[in-house]
């Protein structure tokens, strides 16, 4: 996990992944909501469009610094997997939005394989930082099964947060994304209790 620091505040980045059109910007405008102070930045690069929102924790981490939050993620035919290199780089915590439309599982795998490819290349794997999937827009498709999509997909139950989303509701009542939060304060606060040691 990469994070950055100074004296009175963590800075962690979090990368919303997962192929094109599977609603993250919605997911990322409604995590936005909640923050009355964050607003989602649009920055167009070629034709991918890359969206940030970033806040800072209310509350403090068990050693009195504030944790602020920078998350991230694309939008748009991504052309090129530098882009998506670059989303994954220095990241703390991920959040894999898959569209559960049965149509569009191919194209749900091949993110999956990149996501895994390019943290590598970024020199770290899932299992160091914080990460959850999100099934989205389950009312469109109500007939799909979290559960099997889970094994279609080769995460063994209970290994990785899940959580199920509509298209109404995009942030699933921040479940997901505050799952990836709390993992990355979990994992700080036991950093700063071996630092004591």
């Amino acid at each position: 996990m990469t994070v950055q620091q100074d004296g009175r505040q963590v800075t962690v980045k979090v990368a919303l992944a997962g192929a094109a059109d599977t609603g993250k910007l919605a997911i990322l405008r409604a995590v936005a909501a909640r923050y009355s102070s964050a607003t989602v930045r649009e920055h167009q690069v070629g034709s991918i469009r890359v969206h940030r929102v970033e806040w800072t924790e209310a509350e403090t981490l068990p050693d009195g610094r504030f944790l602020h939050v920078a998350a991230h993620s694309l939008s748009g035919t991504v052309e090129y997997n530098a882009a998506e290199e670059l989303l994954l780089r220095e990241v703390a915590g991920i959040v894999f939005v898959v569209d559960v439309d049965p149509a569009r599982f191919q194209a749900t795998w091949d993110s999956l394989m990149r996501l895994s490819d390019n943290t590598k290349r970024n020199g770290y794997d899932l299992h160091s930082v914080g990460l959850a999937l999100q099934y989205h827009r389950a009312d469109l498709h109500p007939e799909v099964d979290p559960g099997r999509l889970d094994a279609r997909l080769g995460v063994p139950p209970g290994l990785i947060p899940r959580f199920v989303s509509s298209s109404r509701q995009p942030d699933a009542e921040g479940l997901a994304f505050d799952s990836v939060v709390g993992q990355i304060k979990a994992r700080l606060a036991k950093d700063a209790e071996d630092a004591r040691r």
